[in-house]
């Protein structure tokens, strides 16, 4: 088999993949309200760096933020689940196919990376540095995600899944003391926390030097990094290939004990098991809850925190609709003695108790970081937005897809 084509086939088929669904994801009315969101963000954005000084935490936002980015991300490898079976025999000779690969991934993480640097250079030109001191962290930010998923390739050859956690946690903490030492400019800790980093990389490339291809492994890391992907593309067109994955929650029980239910609630009954057990729906819901309420809180009352309230309430319904779609390739439902309007009731009413659980959220993180004035107002914005969303856009839309 001819290494070079075989990689060219697989690369060439996933952009198309990406091409086809991305025509559907960024359509006129996503790209509208991007641009409206980014150009009120930047206007906000500029005004709100202008007044920061150099007692703001420069060292630490930047720390968390690029701690994240670093650490996260599997190599892309376009692995099939066949390719156990039929490329094991020709293992020792995908030296070079994995090279592209681990190539072509430091790229795509650097070019996210890189994104998010250009959005933070304002705030530490403000507080911090110097035009030649971001040349420096550029390069250290390259490097590091040369490291990191170097790293991570060999972890994913351990077969513990306990190491992939732990990896994950140790090198979540270096990257963070890294760039806040650099910010900082404490070089001797830099410097020492560096030479962790590189003894912990050669450990594991020692430890799995004589090991195996992780094909399990690295199948399972492609099927979640692209159901990611299908998950936002259903939102806007059908995906045959979305699997749905179901994971237990015993705590979520007591939102099931808590009511009585009647034959009237069937559908009421099928939303929240699928919403807390069935794909990422409450994943989706707790990593968007939580990133809001932390830049709610950090912006100390600012009216910006208002914009980022709506856009995430926004961004948490507009992709919890695939809800509605959930169960349209089950047939059983269909055999229920419930008429359309009770599930469609039954949809926007657990719609509602889960964007009014954000808004609450995302009012006490304000007043915390506030007054209760503001905050109260701020409540009755996203309650406003909340009911608009869901009866003048969300209804008409489900509508649309039935």
């Amino acid at each position: 088999m001819n290494r070079d084509r075989l990689w060219n086939e697989r690369f060439m088929e996933r952009l198309k993949e990406l091409l086809r669904y991305g025509r559907y994801i960024f359509n006129d009315h996503l790209l509208i309200v991007l641009l409206f969101a980014v150009g009120g963000g930047a206007y906000y954005y500029k005004d709100w760096v202008a007044t920061l000084d150099e007692t703001f935490p420069t060292a630490g936002l930047f720390a968390v933020v690029f701690a994240l980015l670093l650490t996260n991300g599997t190599v892309i490898t376009f692995l099939k689940e066949a390719d156990k079976v039929f490329l094991l025999p020709i293992e020792t000779n995908l030296t070079s196919y994995f090279v592209r690969a681990y190539i072509l991934t430091v790229l795509w993480r650097l070019s996210i990376t890189f994104i998010v640097l250009l959005i933070l250079i304002p705030i530490y030109l403000q507080t911090t540095g110097t035009g030649k001191a971001l040349l420096v962290f550029s390069g250290l930010l390259v490097l590091l995600q040369f490291l990191n998923l170097y790293t991570r390739w060999k972890v994913d050859y351990d077969t513990d899944q306990a190491s992939v956690t732990w990896d994950l946690t140790v090198r979540l903490l270096l990257n963070g003391l890294l760039v806040f030492f650099f910010i900082n400019k404490r070089f001797a800790l830099f410097a020492i926390v560096c030479i962790i980093f590189v003894i912990y990389a050669v450990y594991f490339r020692n430890k799995m030097k004589n090991s195996g291809l992780p094909w399990e492994r690295l199948i399972v890391n492609e099927e979640r990094r692209m159901a990611f992907f299908y998950r936002i593309a259903n939102l806007f067109t059908d995906v045959p290939q979305l699997r749905n994955r179901i994971k237990r929650r015993k705590w979520a029980d007591m939102f099931m004990k808590s009511r009585r239910w009647t034959p009237s609630s069937t559908y009421s009954f099928l939303f929240v098991r699928t919403f807390f057990r069935s794909g990422d729906y409450f994943g989706l819901f707790m990593r968007l809850t939580v990133i809001a309420a932390l830049l709610i809180w950090g912006l100390n009352g600012s009216y910006i925190a208002f914009a980022i309230a709506i856009l995430f309430i926004y961004l948490t319904g507009f992709q919890l609709i695939s809800l509605w779609k959930h169960y349209d390739a089950v047939i059983w439902p269909d055999l229920y003695p419930v008429g359309e309007d009770t599930k469609k009731k039954a949809f926007l009413k657990i719609m509602l108790n889960i964007l009014w659980t954000q808004n609450i959220i995302f009012t006490v993180s304000f007043i915390t970081s506030f007054e209760f004035q503001r905050g109260l107002l701020l409540f009755l914005v996203l309650s406003g937005f909340c009911y608009a969303f869901l009866f003048l856009y969300c209804k008409k839309r489900i509508e649309k897809l039935d």
